[in-house]
């Protein structure tokens, strides 16, 4: 059943979105084809109470990170794929711990109302409705272009990669001299630090 689910999805997933690939290293993890957005695929049976069960790896999650990306509950009686983005759960799985075998436990609550959450352990109950059917891959291929930009200049690669940083919730630090230079029109203004982090003081005035 477990297969005969997955491989309807997969044709699904191939008809709405064209060609991917599945990555080395991982049974589950797939990219579209030009779009490079990635998919983490997990099926449970419908135990009692409409709970279902998951394991999230964590070595499969980090193939996700930096990726546009969503993970596909999939269970049995379903009537549409439940595809969460996983940038809207990235900090929970960053701030928690695998709980066994590397894995992360999660399950799904089919509510008589209609109503579907998705618990994650040590981090709590999230509704996930919102969630069920195509919409959130359809934003992500929407938005994601396959080109590559190409020729960056210096300034423009160290913009991208303090906005990256930023976006994530590090400190950003960035060279007096390199500050000026830096190209607001390929991303959001950022705050800079001051000074580098501790630790750099003896080389500050090298970097």
């Amino acid at each position: 059943m477990a297969n005969e689910i997955k491989e309807t999805f997969l044709e699904q997933l191939a008809e709405r979105y064209g060609t991917f690939r599945k990555l080395p290293r991982s049974r589950s993890l797939y990219e579209l084809h030009p779009s490079r957005i990635r998919i983490y695929i997990r099926y449970s049976k419908v135990h009692e109470k409409n709970q279902t069960f998951y394991g999230l790896r964590e070595d499969d999650l980090r193939q996700l990170e930096g990726h546009p990306s969503v993970i596909c509950f999939l269970w049995d009686t379903q009537s549409e794929p439940l595809l969460v983005p996983f940038d809207e759960y990235e900090k929970v799985f960053q701030t928690t711990r695998p709980v066994r075998d590397g894995q992360y436990e999660a399950q799904i609550y089919l509510m008589e109302d209609g109503g579907t959450d998705l618990y994650l352990a040590q981090a709590g109950r999230f509704n996930v409705e919102g969630n069920l059917g195509w919409s959130a891959l359809d934003r992500l291929t929407k938005g994601v272009s396959g080109d590559v930009p190409q020729n960056l200049s210096h300034s423009q690669m160290q913009t991208l990669l303090r906005a990256i940083g930023s976006v994530k919730g590090y400190d950003v630090w960035v060279p007096a001299y390199d500050r000026a230079k830096l190209d607001w029109s390929i991303a959001k203004q950022f705050e800079c630090r001051t000074v580098p982090l501790y630790g750099f003081q003896t080389v500050a005035h090298i970097l």
